[in-house]
């Protein structure tokens, strides 16, 4: 045992020294069985808590006709036919979804006598994927009523934006276990009623309800992930958080693809939450959270967990020494700081205000470039599962940077290259398609370097008590980003450039402000205010 734990106190009079928990947590394992069951257990709840994207393939505008009576029959007949051009007029390359040919006056082969030159419109349709999306159990058709679909996505986004404050607040007060299990467990429940939505209000009710009640799954998970490693740890943890995101996404494209309809997708995604309930018994709640919350006992029972399961011993007499005593004014200090107070230290509002502007520019560019990108042909399913593992390469260059060159590096450098791709784009001759190609999915590359940048570097910069606060704060603004980014292509229509020119001074913008950022490379995580403050690199 190191002379870090075999420390005790002097005498019975004298204050027990503090311990700091980094150094015990050190001493217990680095990453040990501990930390790699829990992180195995959170990393489920992150890939669960992608499931609220699903609305991508619900909502999707798919492929239908009208419904030719003289021609279909009384029952639905397959989409494509032979005869389709001759009852249906074409809109540009493709076939009218909504319009018709008028029946012909002729009496002698109803299916191909059609008055050519009057075209009506028709109220009942067949689809070419059945119940693959609302579309059709919903009556939501014809370019009128297009809004209705575009608009869940933003709802989706809505959602997360009112509720995301709320639920750091409730995670920095009861706890980041609780906020993870209760998040999840509240959109397992959304997500199964939204299978059985019998209208249309209902499933946008629902859906709301399943990203506002939900937000906090991912949060809470990701901070209590942080927690339980040291310094030298964080970017790992981060990074197979961001890849049990990606194989989340995955699971989503290949679940949407193999169910016979919507409904069935969403209870085959949603049913296995309920097993989330488990999660009070199998994972503890962060013993950092727990100290800053002066629950000195409960906290020592979770050491004691981690040194029983990674095989080291932790004395008693050391645990005694773990924070500082109740009595003393600071703690008292600890547990009263709030918002309002981080709030009046301009360092910390500043930084605040500095890392919501990141936020937006992440999440502005990162779903922006995905929105202004040009529709991958091929399958719709495998196409998805194929752009969520590919953000996997960025994960593993953070991984590798993070700890080399630092946090501020990587995100200045990762935003600002971002930035220079968008921008040079925009010069690069549309006949050399391959050189502007590349310089896409750099920017894209560079942006999903910067968005798993931030969420560690965020966690880092602010302290225990409010942490999940602040970040959510910080993400609130993030879904101001992601909220906007749908109505990029409508830039186009004013200058096809415009886009691009937006992409690349948002991202260089706020790599330029990110090198105001404190490094926070192997300090500890603080728990005070006045910590956070005088964060520095050890």
């Amino acid at each position: 045992m190191s002379k870090v734990l075999q420390q005790g106190p002097s005498s019975a009079d004298q204050r027990m020294p503090s311990l700091d928990l980094d150094d015990i947590l050190t001493e217990l394992g680095h990453f040990g069985t501990f930390q790699k069951r829990n992180y195995l257990l959170i990393c489920l709840v992150i890939a669960f808590s992608v499931l609220p994207l699903g609305y991508v393939f619900t909502t999707r505008s798919s492929k239908y006709r009208c419904f030719i009576e003289e021609c279909d029959g009384d029952t639905a007949s397959a989409y494509e036919q032979d005869w389709l051009q001759d009852a249906i007029p074409l809109k540009e390359t493709e076939l009218s979804r909504c319009e018709r040919f008028a029946p012909g006056n002729a009496s002698d082969s109803a299916c191909s006598n059609f008055d050519r030159g009057n075209a009506i419109t028709c109220d009942r349709f067949i689809f070419e994927n059945g119940d693959l999306t609302i579309e059709r159990d919903f009556n939501v058709t014809c370019d009128e009523n297009l809004w209705m679909l575009t608009i869940v996505g933003s709802i989706n986004n809505i959602g997360e934006l009112v509720c995301l404050p709320l639920s750091g607040y409730i995670s920095d007060k009861y706890g980041r276990r609780s906020m993870m299990v209760i998040s999840a467990l509240l959109s397992t429940f959304c997500g199964l009623m939204k299978s059985f939505s019998w209208n249309y209000i209902t499933y946008v009710v629902m859906e709301f309800l399943d990203t506002s009640l939900g937000s906090g799954t991912y949060t809470a998970a990701y901070i209590l992930a942080i927690e339980i490693v040291v310094p030298e740890q964080r970017v790992l943890g981060n990074t197979l958080v961001a890849c049990a995101f990606a194989l989340g996404e995955a699971l989503l494209g290949a679940v949407a693809w193999m169910s016979p309809s919507w409904r069935w997708m969403m209870r085959f995604l949603y049913t296995p939450g309920v097993l989330i309930t488990l999660y009070f018994w199998c994972v503890p709640e962060s013993v950092r959270w727990l100290l800053s919350k002066g629950r000195w006992e409960e906290g020592r029972d979770v050491l004691r967990k981690v040194a029983k399961a990674n095989g080291t011993r932790i004395p008693d007499e050391t645990l005694q020494q773990l924070g500082i005593r109740k009595d003393d004014p600071e703690d008292e200090e600890k547990q009263g700081e709030s918002i309002r107070s981080a709030l009046r230290s301009p360092v910390l509002l500043f930084r605040l205000i500095n890392c919501s502007f990141a936020w937006c520019c992440c999440t502005f560019v990162y779903y922006g470039l995905t929105m202004h990108s040009v529709s991958i042909s091929g399958n719709l399913y495998s196409n998805f599962i194929a752009v969520a593992f590919i953000e996997m390469p960025a994960y593993l260059v953070s991984y590798c940077t993070l700890d080399k060159i630092g946090r501020k590096s990587s995100l200045a450098g990762s935003l600002m290259a971002s930035g220079a791709a968008c921008t040079a784009f925009i010069f690069i001759p549309e006949a050399n398609a391959v050189c502007k190609l590349i310089a896409f999915l750099f920017g894209k590359f560079s942006i999903t370097i910067a968005y798993t940048t931030l969420y560690i570097y965020t966690t880092e910069m602010f302290p225990t008590n409010l942490r999940h606060s602040l970040l959510a704060v910080c993400s609130m603004f993030g879904r101001l980003g992601s909220m906007v980014a749908p109505q990029i292509p409508l830039l186009a229509r004013i200058s096809p450039t415009l886009p691009l020119i937006m992409f690349g001074v948002m991202a260089s913008a706020s790599g330029l402000l990110s090198l105001l950022f404190p490094e926070t490379l192997n300090t500890k995580l603080p728990d005070t205010i006045s910590e956070a403050v005088h964060i520095q690199k050890e």
